[in-house]
């Protein structure tokens, strides 16, 4: 027993110097294997995770247009066309600034005095046209093809505003590797990991003098990163500085380029490396890069500009041309002396680049990449059955000049009104935040132009403009004068705008209740024309003569004209009494735009998918759903409510183009509507608390100046057409002496003038 005591030992000795290596052996190679089994099931999620892209409208100019400089050649700039001398020949994607005498060359034959200065370009199809400005920038005419000759409009083409990879908001173009120059990968290669054709994922050296930095820092400050490790921490783990990451990501390297070839290692690289902020979408790759601070493609690069890639990629905010253009230089000046001390380029090469100036950062007609309008496009997406991981291109109906004036309308709106009303201020610092949105579309079309479903996306993704349904209040007494107009009174005889009804104080009984409209401020007006009642938002008069005519007839006229909500027949509907969609106003009052005419509302021209292989189409649908003659005859009614009613306060704000409109106002004072159009443009605009909290203003103190705003800065662009009135109208005069004969009321400091309005002709 005794002799077996020693061998015992030793035994146990190697049992356990055994086990010491085996174990942590074991798990170790447990953990790669978990490490390999990540890295294929990552490469294969990346590989097929395409993107969805979303395109705005065509950017449209014609004759009698009005425009700004600033809009004109930021609509060129921001699509990155290059900008030629006069005289320089103009190709494709190019533009030049022509003055009254070059115009004259241009278009000799169509010459005039009026003609101040001209825009010429080419558009990406290669097409010659020419834009004529007056001195006031307002479009002269627009000329195109060879000899020029006038045109109805030119277009700018779609411009991609929105790129998402699931849901992550990235600007990003894939290039093959043989698709970028020489010159760019040599730059990189020279800066970020010149060994890197020779190592096998990580750099020993390197990483021996970043280890010893570290540990004299007490902490991680220097990297020691080859490309390959830059790669795997984009693409498989998280920038936080430790360790442990650094451990994992060494080790993911050597798998990796066990894995794949140099080649597709760098391709990988390339289109997937952060290149900076756009806002909030990031840009990843050096493809979007070119696009982002050079507006070219990638293939296009010269050297200096390969280097101020390359120098970028160290670090996107320390490097941006467009922030710290100091730091920016010196840093591409250190790619270009690595690249010449690797004998890539000469002293000469680096002496020429080192002149070329840096890039300045390009104009952006968006604040915000129209985040309500992406969100309510997504959704409909969804809906129609797509399914946003197998990549898609959708051609929307964004309107990148409308959308920016509603996101800025709305913002600068909201703040006005808490300036201006006490009681807001108050509700603001109790904590509650006044809200609005803003829809508008284009009534020849249905084209939706602009979503603002809130006043910051950011805080709130709460979409009010597609997810809130909201008392519409006097938004739907149109449909009652409508209905009426279509109508006969208790004598048979047709309604008109002199028509008279009764605004006395009343009683009605219903399904064994009685209900008592009241006047706003209880002024009550007895016997007037429709027309003024209508201006003034009469609720008594507007409830009687809604009675009068049937309530279900009115349900039935909000109906063809889009309304989908279930509207049940109470005369406290005649008064807006009932929750409605914002797009359903919008289409609504469209409808009434088009004197009749329903066109479906769209946010989506058509949806393509990566491969360019059309998958959907819109259709716009024309329906005559009324007599345009009846519409007509409202619509002048409405139009006389935006110089006498209760739209007026659009017409001081200084918006005159003909056009049509009604305020909405609950009786709680909880919700404050605008709803407005002219022949190319209906925009409507809501004011509120999300939790019904009363802000105690109406429709003309809350949502007009809003729409106001906006429309000044789209619809008044346009010539301030009127109404295409049918055949069997008549637009007639009413005169004072009339309108006090059938007790129109004149305020002392505001005397009564001649209006026009509608009429059938007999």
């Amino acid at each position: 027993m005794n002799s077996l005591g020693p061998i015992s030992k030793k035994r146990q000795i190697i049992y356990l110097v055994l086990t010491l290596i085996i174990i942590p052996t074991a798990l170790f190679a447990q953990w790669l294997y978990r490490l390999n089994d990540s890295i294929d099931q990552q490469l294969l999620k990346k590989q097929f995770t395409p993107s969805i892209e979303l395109l705005s409208a065509p950017e449209k100019f014609f004759k009698d247009q009005t425009l700004t400089e600033q809009r004109l050649w930021n609509a060129f700039n921001i699509r990155r066309y290059r900008e030629r001398k006069p005289g320089e020949t103009v190709l494709t994607k190019d533009f030049a600034k022509l003055n009254k005498d070059q115009c004259e060359q241009k278009i000799s034959n169509h010459f005039t005095n009026e003609i101040e200065s001209c825009a010429e370009f080419r558009n990406t199809a290669g097409e010659w046209f020419l834009i004529a400005l007056t001195s006031s920038f307002k479009i002269f005419d627009v000329f195109g093809g060879s000899p020029p000759e006038s045109v109805t409009l030119t277009e700018l083409e779609p411009m991609i505003f929105a790129q998402y990879y699931g849901s992550d908001p990235i600007l990003r173009t894939i290039v093959e590797l043989g698709d970028t120059p020489p010159l760019c990968l040599n730059a990189l290669l020279a800066i970020e990991d010149s060994t890197f054709l020779e190592h096998g994922g990580v750099n020993i050296k390197s990483i021996g003098r970043a280890f010893l930095k570290n540990i004299t820092a007490g902490r991680v400050v220097q990297g020691g990163s080859t490309i390959t490790q830059q790669l795997v921490k984009n693409y498989f783990l998280s920038h936080e500085r430790t360790f442990v990451r650094k451990f994992k990501e060494l080790f993911m390297a050597i798998l990796l380029e066990t894995k794949k070839t140099k080649d597709s290692i760098l391709e990988a690289y390339i289109n997937e490396i952060y290149m900076g902020q756009n806002g909030p979408f990031q840009i990843h790759g050096f493809s979007s890069a070119a696009e982002f601070y050079f507006g070219k493609k990638l293939t296009d690069l010269n050297l200096p500009e390969c280097a101020l890639t390359a120098a970028i990629v160290n670090g996107p905010g320390v490097f941006s041309p467009f922030l710290n253009p100091q730091k920016a230089t010196d840093r591409r000046k250190l790619v270009l002396e690595k690249m010449v001390e690797q004998n890539i380029i000469s002293q000469q090469d680096m002496a020429v680049a080192l002149l070329e100036p840096l890039p300045t950062a390009p104009q952006k007609l968006l604040s915000e990449p129209a985040p309500f309008f992406v969100d309510a496009v997504m959704k409909k997406v969804v809906e129609m059955g797509f399914d946003l991981k197998q990549g898609l291109k959708i051609e929307t109906t964004l309107d990148l000049q409308a959308q920016e004036a509603a996101q800025k309308s709305v913002r600068e709106g909201i703040d006005s009104l808490e300036k201006s009303y006490k009681s807001l201020q108050q509700l603001k610092e109790q904590g509650k935040n006044l809200e609005a949105l803003l829809v508008s579309a284009n009534p020849t079309n249905g084209y939706i132009q602009a979503i603002v479903g809130g006043r910051n996306f950011k805080k709130s993704q709460f979409n009010r403009a597609i997810q809130s349904r909201r008392q519409v209040g006097s938004v739907m007494k149109p449909f009652v004068y409508l209905t009426a107009i279509e109508a006969k009174d208790a004598n048979g005889n047709p309604y008109t705008p002199l028509s008279l009804v009764d605004d006395s104080k009343f009683t009605t009984e219903y399904d064994k209740q009685s209900w008592s409209p009241d006047n706003f401020e209880n002024k009550y007006f007895g016997v007037v024309p429709l027309y003024f009642a209508l201006a003034k938002s009469l609720n008594c008069a507007t409830a009687r003569l809604g009675i009068e005519i049937g309530l279900k007839n009115i349900v039935t006229t909000a109906m063809d004209f889009g309304i989908t909500s279930d509207i049940k027949p109470f005369p406290a509907m005649t008064l807006g009494a009932f929750e409605l969609s914002p797009l359903e106003v919008l289409e609504s009052y469209n409808a009434f735009a088009r004197l009749g005419e329903h066109i479906p509302l769209t946010m989506i021209r058509n949806i393509k998918s990566i491969n360019d292989d059309l998958l959907y189409e819109h259709t716009i649908e024309r329906e005559q759903v009324f007599d345009s003659a009846d519409v007509a005859v409202l619509v002048g009614m409405l139009k006389n409510n935006m110089i006498n009613g209760s739209g007026s306060g659009a017409t001081l704000m200084g918006f005159t183009h003909p056009s049509g409109g009604k305020t909405g106002t609950t009786n709680d004072k909880k919700d404050a509507w605008f709803a407005g159009f002219t022949p190319l443009h209906t925009a409507v605009v809501w004011v509120g608390y999300d939790d019904n909290t009363s802000h105690g203003l109406t429709g003309a103190q809350g949502a007009v100046p809003i729409w106001t705003n906006y429309m000044k800065q789209t619809a008044a662009t346009y010539p301030p057409l009127d109404f295409r009135w049918p055949e069997n109208v008549t637009v007639r005069t009413v005169d004072v002496e009339t309108q006090k004969s059938l007790n129109v009321p004149e305020k002392p400091d505001r005397p009564l003038s001649d209006i026009q309005l509608v009429f059938k002709n007999d």
